[in-house]
């Protein structure tokens, strides 16, 4: 009774997160737009970004690692859903890699939450190592991601979830997240620009594969 019930809750919530999380990215970018630090500025740049510029700052944490972590949640739960109905254990892998993303993302709210308001440029070590420790927890993340991708195509050997455009774009996505997580663990300016790649692949393909839990057996 349970499973019944949970099926059809999924099917509504599901593309509604998937589209939600490509918003909240848009969203969130668009507000931090030049407020923001990137990877590899001083502790002293960061910390004055985030003192100069406070709410821009925490409205871009706020949508992309707060209401973008409950999106990625919410297809996670889908995906699990499916993979219980089919019994496809590759589904199952994407799944939890969807709620370990999400949970990654929330951890680095809490982190941005604590690093933004005490931002201090008289003593800019704090919310330096804070926001370098973000950027680490990202790639940890972007590991993840690619992890979701991957199996998310995996699993479609053994069903019908994702088209073949759908599929050809999660792999294209793993791979280029792969390269952009290392940089991002690694705080490497040479590979962290793949993310300029990656990140519109992520949102075109989590909103499909929100779109794609719902109309799929």
């Amino acid at each position: 009774m349970t499973t019944i019930a949970k099926g059809p809750v999924t099917g509504v919530t599901a593309p509604a997160a998937g589209y939600t999380h490509a918003a909240a990215w848009i969203l969130g970018l668009a507000a931090g737009r030049g407020a923001t630090p990137e990877v590899g500025d001083t502790h002293a740049g960061i910390t004055t970004a985030y003192a100069d510029r406070p709410v821009q700052a925490l409205a871009q944490a706020l949508l992309v690692h707060g209401v973008a972590a409950v999106c990625l949640v919410v297809v996670g739960s889908g995906l699990l859903d499916w993979a219980r109905r089919t019994g496809n254990d590759a589904a199952r892998l994407a799944g939890w890699a969807g709620r370990v993303a999400g949970a990654l993302a929330s951890l680095q709210l809490v982190l941005e939450l604590i690093a933004v308001p005490g931002a201090d440029p008289a003593s800019p070590s704090r919310s330096g190592a804070l926001f370098e420790m973000v950027q680490r927890v990202d790639g940890v993340k972007m590991l993840a991601l690619a992890a979701l991708a991957a199996a998310a195509c995996a699993a479609c050997r053994h069903g019908t979830l994702l088209r073949r455009w759908e599929v050809i774009i999660g792999w294209v996505l793993a791979a280029t997240i792969t390269a952009s997580g290392i940089g991002y663990l690694l705080l490497s300016t040479a590979l962290t620009p793949t993310a300029l790649i990656s990140l519109p692949l992520l949102l075109i393909w989590i909103a499909a594969l929100g779109a794609a839990l719902r109309h799929r057996p």
